[in-house]
């Protein structure tokens, strides 16, 4: 008897341990669409840096007083291929490398959940809320487990403390904000990460209340924008209205003498020559038409007569 197909084997996966961006759940769901939380993890004997391409990169060291922590994702084989052309393995930028790390495995709700499924319920934060339990509770790890081959990319060929991309700066701010609430500690971030990434402005510093900015670079509103038209003004404002052009009127002197700059900064600039030239002349004045009235004329002849007075009229 013909045996029956026999199951397909299941896709190989294996750990890959993030630093950078890739901290972040929802740029990992972009990236790495089959991936799966696991924990976070140190890698010891490392220190984090921005190197001088602008991107994040470790650095082996002799001091066992000194790692990088970060998150850990399983990944299957698809996923790889697209980290490997996201972290530019192709152009040497990283290298991939399989490095012991020091894994804290999440327990509960996140533990092996699709980062799909995470970003789905609104992020760590919004599964911690969900679930009702703070997130200390929610990542309460059985122990620290030693993993020997998670993967890791590194840059050896730019390895000089830079500054970041201004891009990179929100996206690691994102990723770290993912990370604390999954375990990173916030000391971590202050002494190893601050030093190269400038934190989101605080809610405190932002001004007329624009809270909740991720940014770190703050807008300020206009002071008019908003204001409606009909909204009372302070004593000291004058009212926002709109003179209609006075055709009549000269051109105000200081156009005319803005104008004339540029035109003295551009020798060719006919049109502007005879702009200027047009706003400078007078106006013509309006023809006077005469106004055709019919007039009457009298003429009165007197003559006297022995005492007697006449008087005709034609």
């Amino acid at each position: 008897m013909a045996a029956g197909p026999q199951p397909s084997n299941p896709r190989s996966t294996k750990y890959y341990f993030a630093y950078g961006s890739n901290l972040h759940i929802k740029q990992m769901k972009r990236r790495c669409p089959n991936s799966r939380y696991i924990g976070h993890a140190r890698l010891s004997r490392y220190r984090w840096q921005i190197n001088q391409r602008g991107y994040a990169n470790v650095v082996a060291v002799d001091d066992d007083g000194r790692w990088v922590d970060g998150l850990v994702y399983e990944i299957d084989e698809t996923d790889e291929a697209k980290l490997d052309v996201n972290e530019g393995v192709s152009k040497n930028a990283y290298e991939k490398r399989y490095l012991p790390i020091l894994l804290h495995r999440a327990s509960g709700t996140l533990y092996r959940r699709p980062v799909s499924w995470i970003v789905s319920k609104g992020g760590p934060a919004a599964v911690c809320r969900q679930a009702k339990c703070a997130a200390q509770e929610l990542l309460v790890s059985p122990g620290q487990q030693r993993h020997d081959d998670a993967l890791v990319y590194i840059s050896f060929r730019h390895v000089e403390d830079s500054v970041p991309k201004e891009e990179y700066i929100d996206r690691i701010n994102l990723g770290l904000a993912d990370a604390s609430v999954l375990g990173m500690k916030d000391d971590y971030i202050r002494n190893c990460i601050r030093p190269y990434i400038p934190g989101p402005v605080a809610e405190s510093a932002l001004p007329d209340g624009n809270h909740g900015m991720s940014s770190t670079k703050a807008k300020v509103k206009p002071e008019n924008i908003g204001v409606k038209r009909g909204d009372p003004l302070e004593s000291h404002e004058r009212p926002l209205t709109r003179r209609a052009p006075d055709p009549g009127r000269p051109p105000d002197e200081r156009y005319v003498q803005a104008m004339a700059r540029t035109i003295r900064n551009n020798a060719s600039a006919p049109n502007l020559r005879r702009r200027l030239h047009e706003l400078a002349s007078p106006p013509p004045r309006p023809l006077r038409r005469l106004l055709q009235v019919p007039t009457a004329v009298t003429l009165e002849d007197y003559a006297s007569i022995e005492g007697w007075e006449w008087r005709s009229v034609l």
